[in-house]
C-alpha cells in the first residue's frame, strides 16, 4: 500500500518494448539500476512500468538492444498537475478546500447520546451546552472532565457520564440512575376510608375488616383493623392491607358561550429557509411578507455521509397563518363538548376510577349553556394509617 502510494506521488509510467530483443533491455536496465516492474510479455515485445523520471534514461537503453519503446499510460500526481497548469482556479478552489477541511476540523461537528431510555436526550443536550459541548464548539476550547462532573451534578437521574470525543465527532455515553425498591414498611397500620361512599366489594390480605359489604361509610372511618385481641387476653398487631371498592356520587358543571372566537390554522404559508454551517447561519431563501397571526413551525435536516453527520444542515421556519374563526353553539353540540370535556377529565385526573354512571343535564340560559354532570363513580378507598405501639 505505500509503494503504492509513493509510486503515485513521484508518478510512474507502462511502456511498451518491441524488437528483435526486448529481454535485453531488461538486463541493460538492472544492471544500471533503472527499476522495472511486472513485466509482462505482449504481441511483439514486452511491457513494463517504472518511475516517470527515469523513463529517458533508458532510451540509450534501447537504441543499444535495437527496441523501440512506447508509452502506454502515465499515472501519478505529476502528471494530474501538468493537466492543471493552466487552470489557477482549479488549483485555487483545491488549496481552498484542503484549508477549509484542516480549519473546519478543529470544531466539534455533532455528538451522539448513548444510554438514554428514561431521560430526555434533549435536557441532557441542555445540560450539556450549558458546559461548552455544543455543535460548533473548538475542540480545545472543551474541558471534558469539567463538563461531566457539572452535568451529572444538574442531572440528577445519571449516575454516570463519559464524553469521548474521536475526531469531529463525541459519543456522549451515560447510565441512568437504578430505581429504588419500594420497601414496605412493616410498622403496623389501620386502613381508613378516603372519602365517603357505599361499600361494594371488600379484597381483605391482612387485617380484622370492620364493615360490611352494602354498608355505608364516611372519611376517616375504620375499614380494616390491625389490632386483634387475642383468646389469651393479648393484643395481636398486624399492617393491615386491602382493597375496597365503594361508589359515591359527585357532581361536575361547565358553562358554555353560545358563540366563541378562536383561531385556526388556513392554507397559507410562507417557508424560510436558513443554512447552517457548524455556528454560522446564512439566508437559503428569499421569503418576504407575513401574516398579522401567525403560528410557527421549525424542521432541521443535517447531512450524513457514510452515516456520520457533518456540520452541514437545512433549517426550515414555517409561518402558518391563523385565522379568526367564529362558531355557534347548538344545545346537542354543548352536550357533546361536555361530554368530550368528562372523559378527558376522567383519563387525566380520575384513571384510576370506574364510572359507573353519568346523568348529563344540559340547560340554555342567556349567556349560553349550562351543563351539569352527576357521576356515580367506583374505586378504592383504602387509605393506609400508620400507628405506633406503645408496651
Amino acid at each position: 500500500m505505500l509503494v503504492s502510494i509513493l509510486r503515485y506521488i513521484k508518478g510512474s509510467v507502462r511502456f511498451t518494448a518491441t524488437g528483435n530483443s526486448p529481454e535485453r533491455l531488461l538486463n541493460l536496465a538492472a544492471a544500471r539500476g533503472v527499476p522495472l516492474w511486472n513485466p509482462q510479455p505482449v504481441e511483439g515485445g514486452i511491457s513494463a512500468g517504472m518511475p516517470a523520471r527515469d523513463y529517458r534514461a533508458i532510451r540509450p537503453m534501447a537504441k543499444r538492444a535495437r527496441v523501440r519503446t512506447k508509452v502506454t499510460n502515465k499515472r501519478g500526481l505529476p502528471f494530474v498537475l501538468r493537466k492543471c497548469r493552466g487552470r489557477a482556479g482549479l488549483l485555487a478552489g483545491a488549496a481552498a478546500g484542503v484549508i477549509l477541511l484542516v480549519v473546519l476540523s478543529q470544531f466539534l461537528w455533532s455528538y451522539e447520546i448513548v444510554g438514554a431510555n428514561h431521560v430526555s436526550e434533549q435536557a441532557i443536550r441542555d445540560v450539556l451546552a450549558q458546559n461548552g459541548i455544543v455543535q460548533g464548539v473548538s475542540k480545545a476550547s472543551i474541558d471534558v472532565e469539567q463538563a461531566e462532573r457539572a452535568s451529572l451534578r444538574k442531572l440528577d437521574t445519571l449516575s454516570w457520564m463519559s464524553v469521548n470525543i474521536q475526531g469531529c465527532t463525541a459519543c456522549v455515553e451515560v447510565r441512568e440512575k437504578d430505581k429504588k425498591p419500594d420497601i414496605k414498611s412493616l410498622n403496623p397500620a389501620n386502613i381508613k376510608a378516603s372519602r365517603d361512599g357505599v361499600i361494594k366489594e371488600i379484597r381483605a390480605r391482612q387485617g380484622f375488616t370492620q364493615v360490611q359489604k352494602g354498608s355505608g361509610v364516611i372519611k376517616g372511618q375504620l375499614l380494616v383493623s390491625g389490632i386483634n385481641p387475642t383468646k389469651q387476653g393479648g393484643t395481636r398487631y398486624v399492617r393491615a392491607d386491602a382493597d375496597i371498592m365503594a361508589e359515591y356520587t359527585e357532581e361536575k358543571s361547565l358553562n358554555l358561550p353560545k358563540q366563541f372566537d378562536y383561531y385556526s390554522i388556513s392554507e397559507n404559508k410562507i417557508d424560510r429557509r436558513r443554512l447552517k454551517i457548524l455556528w454560522l447561519e446564512l439566508p437559503a431563501s428569499l421569503s418576504f411578507g407575513g401574516f398579522e397571526h401567525t403560528a410557527y413551525t421549525f424542521r432541521e435536516e443535517a447531512l450524513q455521509i457514510g452515516g456520520k453527520t457533518v456540520p452541514l444542515s437545512l433549517r426550515t421556519e414555517t409561518a402558518c397563518e391563523l385565522t379568526l374563526q367564529t362558531v355557534s353553539l347548538s344545545k346537542a353540540q354543548a352536550e357533546r363538548v361536555f361530554r368530550r370535556h368528562l372523559l378527558l377529565m376522567e383519563l387525566f385526573c380520575q384513571p384510576d376510577t370506574k364510572v359507573v354512571n353519568r346523568q348529563i343535564t344540559v340547560k340554555e340560559t342567556k349567556a349560553g349553556y349550562s351543563c351539569t354532570a352527576i357521576c356515580t363513580n367506583c374505586e378504592n378507598i383504602a387509605q393506609t394509617a400508620e400507628f405506633s405501639v406503645t408496651e
